[in-house]
């Protein structure tokens, strides 16, 4: 995928899946974003802290998994690190993103039958392999 200046990262990602009708995937990605909105799960609080950027950012790397969740929900799952001028990173769990030049995702689907369930230890809905 190739995002333009002004795309909503998060909002083309779901765009794209569901007219390619994907359903398990993962994908990678890098670019530069104007507005990033991030988080960090706390596992023992069970709650996310959500803090946002608006500036020039390098999206230096996107990478995140698309899976069907208890509801056959789409879930769409992504970490991103983004560097300052200065060299100086930031990262966490993508909430959503504002491209600001391009931005270059290679997303790979997957023929599985995996899917997330919510997982009561972690307060997160999660892959079960077993």
């Amino acid at each position: 995928m190739v995002l333009k200046k002004s795309d909503w990262v998060m909002a083309v990602l779901k765009e794209f899946c569901q007219k390619q009708g994907i359903k398990n995937g993962f994908f990678y990605g890098i670019g530069a974003v104007d507005q990033v909105e991030l988080a960090h799960y706390s596992v023992e609080n069970k709650k996310y802290s959500k803090f946002q950027l608006n500036e020039p950012l390098e999206m230096v790397s996107l990478i995140g998994n698309v899976f069907l969740g208890p509801d056959n929900d789409l879930i769409i799952h992504v970490h991103g690190s983004f560097s300052r001028a200065s060299g100086e990173m930031v990262g966490g769990h993508l909430i959503e993103s504002k491209i600001s030049g391009t931005g270059e995702i290679f997303f790979t689907p997957l023929e599985s039958e995996l899917k997330k369930s919510f997982d009561e230890e972690t307060g997160l809905k999660i892959l079960k392999d077993r």
